[in-house]
């Protein structure tokens, strides 16, 4: 808006056209301030008017200081002005005037090989063989051609060596345990009750991190800033430990003020305009979590490397550790091992015995299931479950004796029908038991009789070294025998009785299994006027045929035949879930005769009819005088020898009068049959065998036998076991011209 002089604001006033002039006046005299005060140097003059004052300012002063020439520099008077001039240096073509009149920098001239490239004010260094960098001097840029060879930085390889870090911890996969709380007392950062990377070690060792090769970022000799910093964060996030180093500017060997790390310098070098070497980190784990007020967890370290500001400018490079658990195990001692403090214990399971009998003894055979426990069962869980560095089995139970394949579980994870009645996944879990009711006899080809059979249990975590100690349960007489049926139409190993025969009642009849042995009131056995009895019926006992006062003891698969136990009413099984049936006792004076077996050796039915001439029988075990051959003759051993059939004649069957292969006399050619007698030296005999052999021949001479062979072993010392016996028929004609048993 237009600004309205003061002489006609005041005239409007007096015209009375606005306010009243006296109120104005005042306004107007208060807004505008007629007084000018001059300063130093400074002089003013006022000239009235009616259109209000003019004032006129005017300097007193010299006009200040003079502007002096100096090199390069011209003033020139132009008129009352001053004209003031740069000489430029007309050698050099890098400070110009511009087209408009302005002092530019024009830049630097760039030839290739002498010729001109241009000028330019910026230069961009590019290629692999080419560096420039900032030299540290001021003003001074250091440009490289080619580029010089640098070590790589802090775990990379982005130089000539390998920068990488590399670390010793330990790393197995264990089982983490749960604590009272996180931090109470280690954390697992969601890690409990998973199977994670966990170690337990005592000292510094175990956390070593070490550059492959030399880094470069080091430090000048003496100055710069080059450091390394150590952080370790527990599983709640916390850092438990942060430390940095001293001047990495040369060999270093430094402790930490709080001794949770060691850094060590070596190997140190210039390194073109840098400088490097080997940096090795230590950290002492049991150390930080003690002074953390941690029992171990998880955790990982970090480190920082920043390089010399000067020399590398001042850059970061850092190294993170895969998050690992860190045991210390000490619960009840350093390390700690679960204890079992309860007892082990193993009954039979009632409901499911499987047993079978052999010469009138029970025996468990194979599926046979027994019920173990395993009672207060202490600290299995201590920080970390399983067992040689590894989340695997930490609980077993052996069970060799009863020929049951070993228990080994997992705490926290146990097999159908096992359970661990007490256990949680807590560290300090007290009073935990193991219990299986369905434990089965696995062992084929087993065998065990004794008074000693135990189970032992054991307990581990994955720290303990070697075997913990066992846990065994009280000792049990019990009979196993796992073999099945290996005899056959020529073949006896003495594993079963499915061949042998009984002439008990005048004939030839299967033989009971199940019932005690017959004592020295059996009848229908061959007497002669070598022997008059009594007899009883010999015993089979793990694959041998024996004497019954001499039932010997089996350590599993061992046999001790000079650990006897012929009283066997304590062992078991003796009847399972119904009333007792006591095993019986073969140590009575009525066993300690001469005992007797029965069998019959058969052709197949593709050779039934055909006419043996003769056959062979192979013998092994343990005889009097060396061989079998040595007994028969000794008549410590006594086989007569029946035909089932024969071609002519009636001389067959359990009434035949029998032919023998023992006695002093063999085969003498005048085969009789019958022959005169039992035992008669000159009729009787039918062995062929003259010298020690364990296979023994005989003929039937004239009189061929039909279909097989029916024996009857006489064991007249108590020291023969006889061990299996094969048969081998010899027909008198045809194809195929024998027919044999099996290897004993």
């Amino acid at each position: 808006m237009a600004v309205i002089p003061k002489y006609t604001l005041k005239s409007l006033f007096e015209a009375g056209d606005l306010m009243t002039e006296v109120n104005f006046v005042d306004f107007i005299d208060s807004a505008y301030n007629p007084t000018l005060v001059a300063g130093a140097d400074i002089q003013l003059t006022t000239v009235s008017t009616p259109s209000g004052d003019t004032i006129t300012i005017s300097s007193t002063g010299g006009g200040g200081a003079p502007i002096i020439e100096g090199p390069g520099i011209d003033i020139t008077t132009v008129g009352s002005d001053k004209k003031i001039s740069i000489d430029l240096n007309t050698g050099q073509t890098n400070l110009i005037f511009d087209g408009n009149d302005k002092l530019t920098f024009a830049g630097v001239h760039i030839k290739d090989e002498g010729t001109a490239v241009g000028t330019y004010p910026t230069i961009n260094f590019v290629g692999v063989d080419v560096l420039a960098e900032d030299s540290g001097t001021p003003g001074q840029v250091n440009v490289y051609i080619p580029t010089p060879t640098f070590a790589s930085h802090y775990d990379t390889t982005d130089g000539t060596t390998n920068g990488r870090v590399t670390e010793n911890t330990p790393r197995n996969t264990v089982r983490i345990s749960t604590p009272d709380s996180e931090g109470i007392p280690f954390f697992t950062g969601g890690w409990a009750g998973t199977n994670r990377a966990a170690y337990n070690g005592t000292g510094a060792g175990q956390n070593v991190l070490i550059t492959a090769q030399q880094v470069t970022g080091l430090s000048p000799t003496g100055s710069g800033d080059a450091t390394i910093q150590i952080i370790v964060t527990d599983g709640g996030g916390n850092e438990i430990s942060n430390n940095t180093s001293t001047v990495l500017d040369g060999p270093l060997n430094q402790i930490t003020p709080d001794l949770h790390c060691s850094i060590q310098v070596s190997s140190y070098a210039q390194d073109t305009s840098k400088w490097k070497g080997i940096i090795q980190v230590s950290v002492n784990i049991p150390k930080v979590f003690q002074d953390a007020g941690l029992s171990g967890g998880r955790y990982f370290i970090k480190t920082i490397m920043t390089t010399d500001t000067l020399t590398d400018g001042g850059n970061t490079y850092s190294y993170i550790q895969d998050d690992v658990f860190w045991d210390k195990n000490d619960l009840g001692g350093y390390p700690s091992s679960p204890q079992i403090n309860g007892i082990s214990s193993i009954v039979e399971n009632n409901s499911s015995i499987l047993s079978k009998h052999l010469s009138g003894v029970e025996y468990y055979v194979g599926g046979s299931q027994f019920e173990v426990d395993v009672t207060d069962i202490d600290y299995l869980n201590s920080n970390t479950q399983g067992r040689s560095n590894a989340a695997q089995w930490n609980f077993q139970v052996l069970g060799a004796d009863y020929g049951l394949s070993p228990i080994q579980e997992e705490a926290w994870n146990p097999s159908p029908g096992m359970s661990f009645p007490g256990w949680d996944n807590k560290y300090d879990t007290l009073d935990i038991d193991f219990d299986y009711d369905n434990w089965a006899i696995t062992a084929s080809n087993y065998r065990f009789r004794n008074n000693d059979a135990s189970v032992a249990a054991r307990a581990w975590d994955p720290w303990l070294t070697g075997l913990p100690p066992q846990t065994a349960s009280s000792s049990q007489p019990i009979l196993i025998d796992t073999y099945g049926i290996t005899s056959d139409n020529l073949t006896e190993r003495f594993d079963d009785e499915n061949e042998r025969l009984t002439t008990v009642g005048g004939s030839y009849t299967g033989f009971n299994s199940v019932q005690p042995l017959v004592s020295s009131g059996l009848t229908n056995q061959t007497t002669s006027v070598l022997t008059t009895g009594p007899f009883c019926q010999a015993a089979v006992v793990g694959g041998t045929l024996i004497r019954p006062d001499k039932f010997y003891a089996d350590n599993g698969n061992s046999p001790d035949t000079n650990d006897l136990i012929g009283n066997l009413v304590s062992y078991k099984p003796n009847g399972g879930t119904g009333s007792p049936n006591p095993n019986p006792n073969y140590n009575q004076a009525s066993y300690q005769v001469p005992a007797t077996f029965h069998r019959l050796f058969e052709a197949s039915p593709t050779n039934q009819g055909r006419p043996i001439a003769s056959f062979e029988l192979t013998f092994s075990g343990s005889f009097v005088g060396g061989t079998v051959y040595d007994s028969l003759v000794s008549n410590d051993l006594r086989i007569y020898v029946r035909k089932k059939a024969a071609a002519s004649g009636s001389n067959i069957g359990i009434t035949a009068i029998p032919h023998s292969l023992h006695n002093s006399n063999p085969f003498s050619g005048s085969y009789q049959d019958p022959p005169a007698g039992i035992d008669d030296n000159t009729q009787s005999q039918c062995r062929t065998t003259t010298s020690a052999s364990s296979v023994i021949s005989g003929s039937f001479g004239t009189s061929p036998a039909l279909d097989g062979f029916y024996i009857e072993v006489q064991i007249h010392n108590p020291l023969i076991r006889i061990g299996g016996i094969s048969a081998k028929i010899i027909f008198s004609s045809g194809s195929p011209t024998t027919e044999s048993g099996g290897n004993v």
